[in-house]
């Protein structure tokens, strides 16, 4: 997925994956998406260690390198969602307890809780990034909450208000619906 506004743009780098045994999960890492703006260079999520060169090529395709990207959003905490944070040397790291520090009035991030107590989303243009509030594309189209959450009444109170935006959606683990 690559969405060009002017110099700016949005491009899924890579869906993620979230594969479960039953209510176990065997295997997952996020989605990572990239958000060019007037001012910064973003990575939302940075998956896990083993997508590490897959991200530096897919950066490399745009003609950029981890050294530029200068901001990472990580919509939790969660390992599957952070293990690359360390590849971008040169980045601010955005989480919950800082967000508002953000300084770019073309980004504006929302406090989406369920999955977890601290998660975020990031709203560009036409998208929202929404990391694990839903990991599946199934939790948006039939209203699922997160198999993995603190709440399950939150959690669908958070899918609702995502919904509500009317904006593309970027899971936590399948890419762009």
């Amino acid at each position: 997925m690559y969405c060009k506004y002017g110099d700016n743009m949005i491009k899924v780098l890579y869906d993620g994956i979230l594969v479960r045994d039953g209510n176990k999960v065997t295997k997952a890492s996020s989605s990572v998406t990239f958000i060019k703006t007037k001012k910064h260079n973003i990575i939302v999520d940075t998956a896990t260690r083993d997508k590490r060169n897959l991200i530096i090529k897919e950066l490399n395709k745009l003609g950029l390198t981890p050294e530029d990207i200068d901001i990472v959003i990580n919509t939790h905490d969660h390992w599957d969602h952070v293990e690359n944070n360390d590849l971008f040397k040169n980045a601010k790291i955005i989480t919950y307890y800082n967000y508002k520090e953000l300084d770019d009035d073309e980004i504006k991030i929302i406090e989406t809780p369920g999955h977890t107590e601290d998660s975020i989303s990031v709203i560009y243009e036409d998208y929202i990034v929404v990391g694990d509030a839903s990991p599946l594309k199934d939790n948006i189209l039939k209203d699922i909450e997160p198999k993995l959450n603190i709440d399950e009444e939150l959690a669908l109170n958070t899918l609702k208000k995502i919904k509500s935006l009317k904006k593309k959606i970027i899971t936590g683990h399948e890419g762009l619906i």
